[in-house]
């Protein structure tokens, strides 16, 4: 996730930005979970955000002898 501001913010004025980037980053992640998405690229003036799904392979058993 980036995250772009100019000029200087207070940490209050901080805290409630990263908290609305991080309710869309939410909402985003949650967007391609249910649409099975592998790959999303979001971008707006203040968050540029690249979603990429893991790809989880099963680990497989070797029989041993």
């Amino acid at each position: 996730m980036k995250v772009t501001i100019n000029g200087k913010v207070s940490k209050d004025v901080l805290n409630t930005i990263l908290d609305e980037q991080k309710q869309k980053v939410g909402m985003i992640d949650t967007f391609c979970k249910t649409n099975k998405l592998t790959n999303f690229i979001y971008k707006d003036n203040e968050l540029e955000y690249v979603y990429e799904k893991e790809a989880y392979t099963k680990p497989k058993e070797v029989e041993k002898r």
